[in-house]
């Protein structure tokens, strides 16, 4: 059973914003067509715990070598308490549940379909997250993708983030 709570799941609804604050509306169609001329997309997600709730925000990063990139998220919400094994695993599952479904609905060749998954978690063992990163790596790799922890795990770890604390609405507000 899902910790996430019925009701809160905008990933399942579509509900997908640019860090502009636009909504998109079809958000699969458009990163289709961004991989389809030759971009790579980073899926990473990210979580903060609130007082009454634990917010997850997963981005889709869409690259384009030397001129930037497109960023897009949601957010999804569960019970505020779990532990960091649970945090970990929720944050991981969300952006490998977003590359499985990309790899099986869009309608591209394989070679153009490249998709990477940024796993929130760091090999350094002076971090707690530490325990767990061979599991969490192992389970997008085992899946097919490819996997990035930190520090190069800059799509969960910085953009998701960034989206997560909501540092992207303070930079739109004048003043």
């Amino acid at each position: 059973m899902s910790p996430l709570r019925p009701g809160s799941n905008e990933a399942a609804l579509g509900r997908w914003w640019t860090l502009g604050g636009v909504e998109m509306l079809d958000v699969m169609s458009s990163v289709e067509q961004l991989l389809d001329q030759g971009r790579t997309v980073h899926i990473g997600t990210d979580a903060q715990r609130s007082v009454r709730r634990m917010e997850f925000v997963t981005v889709l990063c869409v690259l384009n070598p030397g001129k930037g990139g497109r960023v897009f998220y949601t957010r999804q919400f569960a019970e505020k308490n779990m532990s960091l094994f649970d945090k970990l695993s929720m944050e991981t599952w969300l952006s490998l549940e977003l590359a499985l479904r990309m790899n099986a609905e869009f309608d591209l060749p394989t070679e153009k379909k490249r998709i990477w998954v940024h796993v929130d978690a760091n090999p350094d063992t002076r971090f707690d997250s530490s325990s767990y990163v061979k599991q969490l790596a192992g389970m997008v790799a085992g899946s097919g993708f490819p996997v990035l922890v930190k520090p190069d795990a800059w799509c969960a770890s910085h953009v998701a983030d960034f989206a997560v604390k909501n540092k992207h609405r303070r930079m739109l507000t004048p003043g």
